[in-house]
């Protein structure tokens, strides 16, 4: 096992809610330490808010070397455990780390979706009175915020301004 005395990555499963803590403490014992984060707007007793979550819930990437130092993280505080088969722990692959890494915006959270719409998507309406609505993406407004859909309807189509964060990408091809 000569990946035991290497250095790479290995996914840590956290307490539940404990991502910062443990992130932390791995950090003390001068370890490079790896929590990507999303930021999302939700709607909170009907007013949008942000909302930062880890990108994957439960887990963190450290960077360490078996021999040395996963008796130490086992017992970190805010860990359960390091992702493992048996007792071999199970590497990550640098190029995963790498990519999440390359998704990170200037706002310095990961960022999921892949493009915006473009005129003639069809989109879905996630939230709000007209949620489960398919139209489509007609164009952008100028605060950036707000669009306006060509909304599809049983025999019946209308023009709608609502807001971007209702939408996404509707998976069926037009």
């Amino acid at each position: 096992m000569d990946f035991y005395r290497e250095t790479h990555w290995f996914a840590v499963h956290t307490k539940p809610h404990r991502e910062d803590s443990a992130a932390m403490n791995i950090a003390r014992l001068d370890l490079e330490v790896f929590l990507p984060k999303v930021k999302q707007e939700r709607l909170i007793c009907g007013v949008p808010r942000d909302v930062i979550k880890p990108l994957f819930p439960g887990y963190l990437f450290a960077r360490f070397c078996p021999a040395t130092y996963l008796h130490l993280i086992r017992y970190t505080r805010g860990v359960l455990r390091v992702v493992s088969c048996g007792d071999v722990p199970l590497p990550v692959d640098e190029a995963i780390i790498r990519e999440i890494r390359s998704r990170i915006g200037p706002d310095g959270y990961v960022r999921l979706e892949d493009r915006s719409p473009r005129p003639g998507d069809r989109v879905l309406v996630r939230e709000g009175p007209l949620r489960g609505l398919t139209g489509i993406f007609e164009r952008e407004l100028d605060d950036r915020e707000r669009v306006i859909l060509l909304l599809e309807a049983i025999e019946y189509q209308a023009r709608v301004v609502i807001e971007r964060r209702c939408l996404s990408l509707a998976e069926d091809p037009v």
